[in-house]
């Protein structure tokens, strides 16, 4: 009886040269993915903590609480010398207004790969209208410049 086998030997020694071939040719299309994940996934969260850091800040701003503390409290994991607060309230629609809290932080790129798309700031906006009369109207902590207006 005659056995056949599915690949002769001298073709498995091509197989497995093709195989390295399309291993290369893909594994720096999953690098890329994988740190693609790993910096905008880091963006996101970061975002995130901003967003809640400035509505924590406004929230507090209504009810005559101290603004920059309570957003540098609600910052997670962004690091306080990079924050950027700023918040003034408005009384032009009348009163007793609006609080406007404003909050910046630097982009960046923990790989380093996808750094020339992560360059940049992160900024947030939080508007709330006053439960009483400001005691405070404005203040600012480390603040680069640019408007906060509601």
């Amino acid at each position: 009886m005659l056995r056949f086998s599915a690949v002769d030997p001298p073709d498995r020694e091509k197989q497995r040269g093709a195989t390295a071939v399309e291993f290369a040719l893909i594994l720096p299309l999953l690098i890329a993915m994988l740190m693609g994940v790993i910096d905008f996934g880091l963006a996101f969260s970061q975002n995130i903590s901003l967003q809640a850091a400035a509505r924590e800040g406004a929230r507090q701003g209504v009810t005559q609480g101290d603004v920059i503390a309570y957003t540098r409290q609600a910052r997670g994991q962004l690091d306080d010398s990079k924050l950027q607060v700023k918040f003034s309230v408005d009384t032009s629609g009348g009163t007793p207004g609006v609080v406007v809290v404003c909050a910046r932080y630097p982009q960046s790129s923990a790989t380093g790969f996808f750094s020339w798309i992560l360059d940049g700031a992160f900024e947030a906006k939080s508007v709330m209208k006053m439960e009483g009369t400001a005691t405070v109207t404005s203040g600012s902590k480390n603040w680069g410049g640019g408007s906060c207006a509601p």
